[in-house]
């Protein structure tokens, strides 16, 4: 499959480049629900503060953080042990020439890290586990 090239211009806007060369500009903005919307074409776009990571639940208040689509891992701004607090950016994944930074959905603590920068990784791979904040006490 080809892919588009995504270009971050300096006036704010995003050049996307289709496989077949036809150029579109797109407006992007995040919403104050962190949700990212975006205006490509006379449409308008909502894509969820949800995509930005997975967070599945688990029994006894753990919960599991997954990549949402194929990134690099650029940085990770946790340990385990750490305490964090809902929304603390816990890493950060490059996807697209575009910067995702992956966020903890709820407080809690951070059990256990399953990545490193410079990782590449895959729609679905369990990045970060979680302990919820009741559970930890």
């Amino acid at each position: 499959m080809a892919e588009w090239q995504v270009e971050h211009r300096a006036d704010g806007t995003w050049r996307l480049t289709r496989p077949d060369g036809i150029p579109r500009t797109a407006h992007a903005v995040t919403g104050p629900d962190d949700a990212v919307w975006v205006h490509l074409e006379g449409e308008v776009l909502r894509v969820p503060a949800e995509t930005e990571a997975r967070a599945r639940s688990h029994a006894h208040g753990h919960a599991t953080l997954e990549a949402p689509m194929p990134a690099q891992v650029t940085a990770v701004l946790v340990q385990p042990g750490d305490d964090v607090a809902a929304g603390t950016t816990l890493l950060l994944l490059e996807a697209m020439k575009m910067e995702l930074p992956l966020k903890a959905p709820t407080a809690g603590r951070v059990e256990a890290i399953h990545c490193a920068p410079g990782d590449r990784v895959a729609p679905g791979r369990v990045l970060i586990d979680l302990v919820d904040g009741e559970a930890t006490t």
